[in-house]
């Protein structure tokens, strides 16, 4: 029997198969030598380490999408298929993703735990919460001294001074960071002191915001009883705690706008909805007028007593009808007109004195006291309370 004589072309294209067929699309992490880019805007380079060497191309295509430049001697990580260069007899990794070396690794784990959390339904819709359309008071777990708490507390202080917020201070970065934040949630959701929780920090490098992907914290935010915002770095940053929150905020400042009601809208929302019931009440007084004034020219022209005694007895009952109507109109739009002056009245900042707070001034010039280095031992101040003021002397004031 005759055996086949395989052409050259021929025995690439079944080296390419075998490659396509059994090998697949696979992570390699190396050390970048040879890098090339063509006229083309392809680029060429090999991967190696200590005992062998592969060489890779990444299409113009992807790489005028690449965030960082390609140098020889980095440690880089691609994501590619293994195939054959007919012309040389070569294999090489036709390159589909390309992360640096130590940031490819994180970047790896991140993909890894995103895919089991998401097979197991974390980031379901079906598990998110609707948030509270008019919190009272927000819970935040970030650092005390990081701008995210600043960010948050000046927006809202914008929108509605009246909401109070209770911060549980907490690291955001380091290897001990994610188990302070879920202290945090845990704590809020033990107390049940708040309507929601922000959780969140500032920007900075994917090994930064690592403790927001940490998987514990995943499962922590998933298992609260309270709505979690997410507000982790800029608007380009994801962590694994963005999928599992109930809602993620771009950033800290935007946290702060989808949880904290607009006083401005509130009160608008009262104006509109009292024109609206004015206008309803006025549209059926009008209706019951005209049909009144229908049955009047009715009777006159008919003129029988009869009838004038059967018309009189029908006005009478739509009278009786028309007050129950318009008071029963009146007492329920009154109930909510009552609702929002209520909610309004809660939102005052001088509500928060009716709940045993207190302002304290600076004499003479009546400067709100915020920190405790603005007055000295005998310093004259004033201090308000809910029902009046009263003046007192600064007795002694320690400092650590």
């Amino acid at each position: 029997m005759d055996e086949k004589i395989y052409t050259v072309s021929e025995i690439s294209d079944r080296i390419q198969q075998v490659l396509g067929d059994f090998i697949p699309a696979v992570w390699i992490e190396g050390e970048v030598s040879n890098y090339y880019r063509s006229r083309a805007g392809h680029i060429y380079f090999s991967l190696k380490d200590d005992q062998a060497l592969i060489n890779c191309v990444l299409w113009s295509r992807k790489a005028d999408a690449l965030s960082f430049k390609i140098e020889d001697g980095m440690d880089m990580v691609v994501f590619g298929r293994v195939t054959s260069y007919k012309p040389q007899s070569q294999y090489q990794i036709n390159v589909d993703k390309v992360q640096a070396g130590g940031k490819g690794r994180l970047f790896l784990a991140f993909e890894r735990l995103k895919k089991k959390l998401s097979e197991e339904g974390l980031f379901s819709d079906e598990l998110k919460q609707k948030l509270p359309e008019y919190p009272n008071r927000i819970g935040v777990v970030t650092s005390a001294e990081g701008a995210a708490i600043r960010d948050i507390l000046n927006v809202s202080k914008r929108r509605n001074p009246a909401i109070e917020f209770v911060i549980y201070p907490s690291m955001v970065q380091g290897d001990k960071a994610a188990q302070t934040i879920i202290n945090g949630i845990e704590t809020f959701n033990k107390l049940k002191n708040v309507d929601l929780i922000i959780i969140g920090r500032g920007g900075g490098s994917l090994e930064d915001l690592w403790a927001f992907n940490e998987e514990e914290l995943v499962r922590a935010v998933v298992k609260s009883e309270l709505p979690i915002v997410s507000a982790v770095g800029h608007e380009v940053d994801f962590t694994l705690s963005d999928f599992a929150a109930d809602v993620r905020a771009p950033t800290p400042s935007s946290a702060a706008e989808v949880t904290v009601p607009s006083r401005s809208e509130i009160l608008g929302e009262i104006e509109m909805l009292k024109d609206r019931i004015n206008r309803h009440i006025e549209l059926i007084i009008n209706r019951v007028k005209d049909s009144i004034e229908n049955i009047t020219r009715r009777i006159i022209a008919r003129n029988p007593e009869e009838y004038l005694k059967q018309y009189r007895q029908t006005i009478d009952d739509l009278e009786r009808q028309i007050d129950r109507l318009v008071k029963e109109i009146i007492e329920k739009e009154l109930i909510l007109v009552n609702n929002y002056q209520k909610q309004l009245k809660s939102m005052s900042p001088k509500a928060v004195l009716q709940r045993g707070y207190s302002l304290v001034y600076k004499l003479p010039d009546s400067e709100v006291v915020k920190q405790k280095d603005q007055v000295n031992k005998d310093d004259p101040i004033e201090v308000e309370v809910s029902d009046g003021r009263f003046q007192a002397r600064v007795t002694d004031n320690h400092k650590k």
